[in-house]
């Protein structure tokens, strides 16, 4: 019978190899979660002060290109070494890359302005350990930046998934649905305040940019938070 410290480390490596997998081709795979986080996302956590920042899942450096353009100092977290290789070649030596489990690493405390993470919470199984960790990176009055998707579609059913560029088979990613009062009971509890939560829906931009996704118009995809850390 396998123990959940097993179940979880199975789960772990899954996403490792799954996202390898996906590393060479992520930025260019039509992925209508993707593309409405790109159109969404920076516009919600631009401006706010503090330079050195810590990024949760960084993945190959999309959010961490725009950070460092906006003169922040990155510290950025993936599991997927696939992942950060990708980083690496697109952004070079400017950001720090650490290859690890975030819950397993120790980072310095306090040692952030803020932080920030897109679609990683939903492959996070225990939210109030990771929201604990989170905290102690933090300094007081640091924000945290949330892009997640959709808790009505998680609810449906949809997680991460691609489908191999070689062998054309599906490959779903090891995920678990939260509610938007699970995410929000869990980051209270670790001593964070929820400043806002925003639902963003498919629109025009989203259609221009691939006219099979027209069907999302109007329909949830994302949630942004805004957490402080008080």
């Amino acid at each position: 019978m396998r123990t959940t410290e097993q179940a979880s480390h199975d789960h772990r490596q899954t996403n490792i190899d799954g996202y390898d997998r996906w590393a060479g081709f992520y930025d260019q795979y039509p992925n209508p979660t993707v593309a409405m986080d790109e159109l969404a996302f920076p516009d919600f956590w631009k401006g706010f002060p503090g330079q050195n920042i810590l990024e949760i899942g960084c993945g190959t450096g999309r959010h961490t290109a725009r950070l460092l353009a906006a003169g922040k100092q990155v510290t950025g977290v993936d599991q997927s070494p696939g992942m950060l290789a990708m980083a690496r070649a697109k952004l070079g030596p400017a950001p720090t890359l650490l290859q690890g489990d975030f819950l397993a690493l120790e980072l310095a405390e306090a040692g952030f302005d803020a932080a920030l993470t897109a679609l990683v919470l939903e492959h996070i199984a225990d939210l109030p350990r990771f929201f604990r960790h989170l905290a102690r990176s933090l300094r007081p009055g640091a924000p945290f930046f949330i892009s997640e998707i959709h808790p009505a579609r998680t609810e449906a059913g949809t997680f991460a998934h691609f489908k191999d560029a070689e062998t054309g088979m599906d490959v779903s990613l090891a995920s678990y649905p939260h509610t938007a009062e699970q995410l929000a009971a869990a980051a209270t509890g670790a001593g964070f305040q929820v400043r806002e939560r925003h639902d963003v829906a498919g629109d025009d931009r989203l259609a221009a940019l691939n006219p099979k996704w027209a069907r999302y118009q109007g329909q949830p995809m994302l949630q942004l938070w805004q957490l402080i850390r008080r």
